[in-house]
């Protein structure tokens, strides 16, 4: 760096090189080069900055440091800001992990601009054609469904139309492709349109409950990431 030409100052005592980089990255990105514990990454922003000038000078410590924390510190608040730096910097592995993350999203409607423009073309196909997949087949798995139920409540609450709950459902898995077993069970009841009571409206609810748990079995052998 210094064998480059410099500006047409006056030369200090002290060679100095001008770079592009705020003095907080490059401070951050030194302090990943001591044989200590790394800083504190703060948030996605910095992470993504840090990765950009550890690449740039191409200092392998720091980019294999940054990159083993990406999907254990960021992935939980952040999946899809990770799904996309990941598959910016080709990080297979991690992009793979975050994408299943993301499958409690509803993409259907596109992809915030910043994230997009991080993923580029591929990526984002990769991501839509999986939530597509699995929203086809989790509705037709609860589509093709026989329904036999029952309502045996001895409470006040109105009767359960079963197949509205049944329609409903279907519309909810395809817009969610990934439901636990109780999100499910409070979505039966607040389709109904009702208030269950707290033990014996929710216990005639056991066939529903039995169908819905072998639907999930079926959507967890679904296509998990890209």
């Amino acid at each position: 760096m210094f064998s480059l030409p410099q500006s047409t100052e006056p030369p200090s005592q002290v060679p100095i090189v001008d770079v592009s980089e705020p003095s907080d990255i490059l401070q951050l990105f030194i302090q990943h080069l001591y044989p200590r514990a790394p800083p504190e990454v703060s948030d996605l922003a910095m992470w993504a900055d840090l990765y950009t000038v550890a690449d740039k000078y191409n200092t392998e410590v720091v980019t294999d440091s940054l990159r083993n924390m990406l999907i254990p510190w960021f992935l939980e608040e952040c999946p899809m800001r990770v799904y996309a730096l990941a598959s910016h910097w080709g990080f297979e592995e991690e992009a793979k992990i975050a994408s299943r993350g993301i499958l409690t999203m509803d993409i259907s409607k596109g992809f915030p601009e910043e994230e997009a423009r991080f993923m580029g073309s591929v990526a984002c196909q990769k991501l839509y054609l999986l939530h597509i997949q699995r929203r086809n087949k989790a509705r037709a798995l609860v589509n093709d469904r026989i329904y036999q139920f029952s309502d045996g409540r001895n409470c006040s609450c109105p009767p359960m139309d079963f197949n509205a709950v049944i329609q409903a459902l279907s519309q909810r898995v395809s817009t969610t492709p990934w439901l636990t077993a109780e999100e499910l069970y409070e979505e039966a009841a607040g389709m109904n349109n009702s208030r269950m009571c707290a033990s014996t409206c929710r216990n005639s609810f056991k066939n529903v409950h039995r169908w819905m748990s072998l639907i999930l079995r079926e959507i967890s052998q679904l296509p998990q990431t890209i």
